[in-house]
């Protein structure tokens, strides 16, 4: 690489003010070695509601917390963390006597808006990293109460703060819900592949969270159906409800020409999106299913491999269920005791002199007497899956997938061929309407009987016409005294009395 390939001073500091301008360099301090000392600063600042400090303030503050940093070093913190916009340097210099005091007052640091949001979001995932967050389902019940109220209320009619406040009251709930439920679903995928469990923890998931999990995917079911309905009576007023309450600052910037200098967050529901999106957590389409319901699919999936992965822990001795860390725990006592294996075996298992544990050695050369104690009998050989594993499942390589590839083939053929019996007998029939077709041939025979039998059986009594479609063709049935219709066939002729059949191609 030439010297001129290689980023200078410049480019340094034009990719870190690229950096900044786009928020990352505001997660730099938990990035860096000395991430703990920072975290010790900006805690300085977050709690306090924006005041301002001086180097000199910060660390008697850090001090007081049993952080003891080197002269200087505080100092060089405050500038990293205002050249990363976590803090900014304070405009009030106040009512300085001298010009030293000024200057001493002039280097003064305070937290931004940004800073603070930061910190507040990583200590929230440094501190709760490994808590299990309750689901809470009064949010759910606030919800439909908000939707409810915002039912009955003539949206036209009542003033902007008015609704305001009601869609806030939808959103609010939503939005803290959704991060609840979410957060709690996303630990039980992660825990769900746990092979490591203490006692404690299998116990926790064994006797708790499964049941738990029920409990709530219960109520929450219960309560989507209703809070579904509320939002699709509510649809064909989204556009009025987002417009009213998108008509505050956010609106008057844009009307104001300002919206490309000033950036104003817009709140939840001043938008048709908004309440669509909302609209998606609880009523599905066709093709896509409520985002509630997709939750709930994935987490009784997760419970149900938890379950099996509580199930096999059980067998290789974690839970109480199994004795096999028990037995384990026996070995160990007879190998480092020998001379006590049989008083310790017998208190432990109960077994007395002429009971026997495991099988003949292969390599012994009488057979044991039934009379002859354990203690004194040859030793016999456990199997390596038995000692090992617990379990004497047969292991090895598995067998080779068979080649069903021919198989395949003739299945495709044979479809391939049914596909193309029945277009035939489709467009026969199709030639009926017409009347050029020729008598049909048995396939398409029955195939109109068929058609036909699932109308009649289908047609609600007393109906005049009534009609049948599959994916190619539709039957229409019309009742007709006096009429009917009559087919020609090579197997004979099919007649219909007072009804008349008549057949079409269905419209994809």
């Amino acid at each position: 690489m030439s010297s001129s390939d290689r980023p200078g001073p410049d480019d340094n500091v034009r990719v870190e003010e690229a950096d900044a301008a786009s928020g990352r360099l505001l997660f730099r301090y938990v990035t860096v070695d000395e991430w703990q000392d920072y975290r010790q600063i900006m805690a300085v600042f977050a709690g306090t509601f924006f005041s301002d400090f001086t180097p000199e303030e910060v660390e008697q503050r850090l001090a007081v917390a049993g952080v003891i940093l080197p002269d200087g070093v505080v100092a060089a913190r405050l500038e990293s963390l205002r050249r990363w916009g976590n803090l900014t340097v304070s405009s009030v210099t106040g009512t300085p006597t001298s010009l030293a005091d000024y200057y001493r007052r002039r280097n003064r640091y305070l937290i931004t808006r940004a800073g603070q949001e930061v910190h507040d979001a990583v200590e929230g995932v440094l501190t709760r990293i490994d808590e299990v967050r309750d689901v809470s389902l009064g949010r759910l019940r606030s919800l439909l109460d908000a939707l409810r109220q915002l039912g009955d209320t003539d949206v036209t009619g009542c003033g902007p703060e008015q609704l305001e406040e009601m869609v806030r009251a939808v959103f609010d709930p939503h939005q803290a819900f959704t991060s609840e439920i979410t957060q709690f679903f996303a630990a039980i995928n992660q825990w769900q592949n746990r092979y490591d469990l203490s006692p404690d923890e299998f116990s926790f998931f064994a006797q708790v969270l499964v049941g738990y999990v029920a409990d709530r995917l219960g109520e929450i079911e219960r309560m989507s159906r209703p809070i579904g309905l509320a939002l699709t009576g509510l649809e064909g007023r989204f556009e009025t409800i987002a417009a009213r309450a998108g008509s505050r600052l956010a609106s008057q910037v844009e009307e104001a020409g300002l919206s490309g200098s000033v950036s104003v967050s817009r709140s939840p529901g001043s938008s048709v999106d908004d309440w669509l999106l909302l609209r998606s957590w609880f009523v599905g389409a066709t093709s896509r299913p409520a985002r509630i319901e997709r939750l709930r699919r994935d987490a009784v999936a997760a419970v149900r491999t938890l379950t099996l992965n509580l199930t096999r822990l059980s067998r290789v001795g974690l839970g109480g269920s199994s004795r096999r860390g028990d037995l384990l725990r026996l070995a160990r006592l007879v190998s480092d005791h020998p001379g006590s294996a049989a008083e310790l075996v017998g208190a432990g298992l109960g077994m007395f002199s002429s009971s026997h544990w495991g099988a003949v050695a292969e390599d012994a050369d009488d057979p044991v007497s039934i009379t002859t104690a354990w203690s004194d009998a040859p030793q016999a050989t456990v199997p390596v899956s038995l000692r090992e594993r617990g379990d004497t499942a047969p292991r090895g390589f598995a067998s080779p997938i068979t080649d069903r590839s021919a198989a395949q083939q003739e299945i495709r053929r044979r479809r391939e061929q049914e596909l193309a019996a029945l277009r035939r007998a489709d467009t026969e029939l199709l030639a009926l309407s017409d009347g050029t077709g020729r008598p049909l041939s048995s396939a398409a025979l029955a195939r109109l009987e068929s058609l036909v039998g699932r109308a009649v059986q289908a047609m609600p009594i007393g109906a005049a016409n009534f009609t049948v479609s599959d994916d190619s063709l539709v039957v229409a049935l019309t009742r007709a005294t006096g009429e009917g219709s009559t087919i020609c066939a090579v197997d004979g002729t099919l007649r219909f009395s007072d009804l008349v059949v008549s057949v079409r191609k269905a419209v994809p």
